[in-house]
């Protein structure tokens, strides 16, 4: 487990949009050859790209970092929180408009269900 939180501090320390399958162990980026999903195991640091074939190990991203941007990755986490923050922004401007805030549960409870359902 100590690699893991290694190689997730990389991504972290490094802002760089990556999202984390702890039960697949792997860490999900934006390559750096094509930008489209890579995968990397979070045992090995080993990662590949499905879409170019492209491959390395978190040196060769250490390499890249220092100096180059990662393209970004939709993270659905950040976006829910997004969203949930745009709503309160909301509701704290219009307080009489009630269902705000039940919009705000029906999405809380519509991503649970996928997140429970999809795994």
């Amino acid at each position: 487990m100590s690699r893991e939180y290694v190689y997730l501090s990389f991504f972290k320390t490094n802002k760089i949009d990556y999202i984390y399958h702890s039960k697949l162990q792997t860490i999900e980026f934006s390559c750096i050859h094509c930008q489209n999903s890579a995968m990397m195991c979070s045992e090995s640091s080993e990662w590949n790209c499905t879409f170019c074939n492209h491959s390395g190990n978190i040196i060769s991203l250490i390499k890249y970092a220092t100096s180059n941007d990662f393209g970004r990755i939709y993270v659905p986490k950040k976006e829910q929180q997004s969203i949930l923050q745009l709503l309160d922004r909301i509701a704290k401007k219009y307080p009489e408009e009630k269902r705000l805030l039940k919009v705000k549960g029906k999405i809380n409870v519509l991503v649970k269900y996928y997140e429970k359902n999809t795994v």
